[in-house]
């Protein structure tokens, strides 16, 4: 209806998940980054939770975009406590099979079908969306499912993407042993104010309008209104398109927001926030900025590819510059957020990430800053000086959280690689003769941190191809 008077190509703010028009702000790139990693790891489970409506199937099928041409994935969707048995579901998602079959035939041909993808070197990845749905019992067949995982060979591995009661039910005592298992989990938290406003700025230019068609204003009261959820960003972000399509406006301001969301509750079904504030913003005079001059104008008048100067958004080399000097100014968490932002251009990657698990560091956090620095070290076109950087700085951050083990490990890389760098063979030295470290383990340290293992393991591969 408004996508012509706007020149949109597409509907900007639709409600069904599309991976194209996600936008990747910090929680969303925080979020993708470790279930790639856990990929990339060979983590036999992960785990994925949010609110409904915050982005999680849209993730979870850019994942399988971008992933799918090197494994074999499954998405199942619509499994629920009430049924006896999973597996069928699981052959469905696979196109192994529709039939009803006999239990221990339908295992068999799973079993063979792991057994042949794994032969040319193809990983099975089972996406279980809504798995709060399942219940206990099916999520124990599951588990006895990742048995099948002998060896050295890694054949299945399960991601679970669910609401908070998902969370809630991985925290029974009863699911000790599923949750053991579980080497990624992430809580996907709705967007921050400013995320919503490049949120709205960021599907409007994939939709082919003008990212400034809605005010700074109007993007507040969005946010405002939805608490960052991104479904009610759409949903407010497109009826507000819709009424200013009715009265021919070239820009989308608060008060049009708040018409257009007063009207909206009044079947009291949509669940926004700060209801309270509408009818006084619907009926007050519309903002008026120095740069943009008049907020509602008729298209007859002025054309709608001609606008007003709108204010800039930054790129990601300005975000990750602005990063630079609150981190020089000790504002680490402002910083990490620009960072954050920064990483959305790839080739920024690997700073942008270093940089926030340098934050993390200053600000005490180590757990944090181990994670951030296994994130910066999935990009490998990283130069090897500055990987060095980074692995140093991963194996103190180990240290201080007690893992020494994994620590030395780390640091034998990096001596392997680059002997002498800084006080690597100090540290190598005192941690051979501290009572806390020990490699005579049980469990190998591959199996107990894959995680961590899985990046060292890329880092040398990455070093061994380029002496090559």
């Amino acid at each position: 209806m408004y996508e012509t008077f706007y020149r949109f190509k597409a509907k900007p703010f639709a409600l069904l998940p599309d991976s194209s028009f996600l936008y990747e702000g910090a929680e969303h790139q925080a979020a993708y980054s470790l279930l790639e990693y856990g990929i990339l790891s060979e983590a036999p489970f992960m785990v994925l939770t949010g609110d409904p409506g915050v982005g999680k199937t849209s993730l979870l099928q850019k994942l399988i975009a971008e992933h799918g041409s090197r494994h074999k994935i499954g998405l199942v969707t619509n499994a629920r406590y009430d049924i006896e048995q999973l597996l069928p579901w699981i052959l469905l998602s696979l196109g192994l099979s529709t039939k009803r079959l006999d239990p221990i035939e339908a295992y068999h041909l799973f079993s063979e079908f792991l057994s042949h993808e794994s032969k040319r070197a193809r990983r099975v990845i089972l996406v279980i969306d809504e798995a709060q749905s399942l219940g206990a019992e099916l999520l124990e067949e599951l588990r006895l499912l990742s048995n099948m995982n002998d060896g050295r060979t890694l054949k299945l591995q399960i991601i679970l993407s669910g609401q908070p009661d998902l969370y809630t039910l991985l925290q029974r005592i009863d699911m000790t042993q599923f949750a053991q298992r579980i080497v990624v989990d992430y809580h996907l938290k709705p967007l921050s104010e400013a995320d919503t406003l490049n949120c709205i700025r960021h599907r409007l230019q994939v939709a082919g309008g003008h990212p400034s068609l809605f005010t700074d204003q109007a993007c507040a009261l969005v946010h405002r209104l939805s608490q960052g959820n991104p479904r009610l960003i759409n949903q407010v972000a497109d009826i507000a398109l819709t009424y200013g399509y009715a009265e021919q406006a070239r820009t989308i301001t608060a008060q049009l927001v708040a018409q257009a969301a007063l009207d909206r509750i009044k079947g009291r079904i949509l669940p926004l926030a700060a209801t309270e504030e509408l009818v006084v913003l619907a009926s007050s005079p519309e903002e008026i900025s120095a740069q943009q001059g008049s907020s509602r104008t008729r298209s007859s008048d002025l054309a709608i590819d001609e606008p007003s100067e709108a204010p800039s958004i930054r790129s990601p080399e300005e975000d990750y510059e602005r990063g630079m000097v609150l981190k020089e100014e000790e504002r680490m968490k402002e910083a990490v957020e620009l960072f954050h932002a920064a990483a959305r251009d790839k080739s920024l990657w690997f700073k942008a990430y270093a940089q926030v698990g340098y934050c993390y560091v200053m600000m005490r956090e180590p757990q944090a800053a181990i994670q951030a620095f296994c994130t910066a070290l999935d990009d490998a076109t990283a130069p090897p000086n500055e990987v060095m950087d980074v692995l140093y700085c991963l194996g103190r951050s180990l240290e201080s959280v007690g893992k020494a083990d994994q620590a030395r490990e780390v640091y034998e890389r990096i001596d392997h690689s680059t002997p002498s760098f800084r006080d690597v063979p100090n540290r190598l030295k005192q941690l051979a003769m501290s009572p806390h470290s020990s490699r005579k383990s049980a469990e190998p340290f591959g199996a107990r941190h894959a995680w961590v293992s899985g990046m060292i393991d890329n880092v040398q591969r990455f070093f061994i191809g380029t002496q090559k």
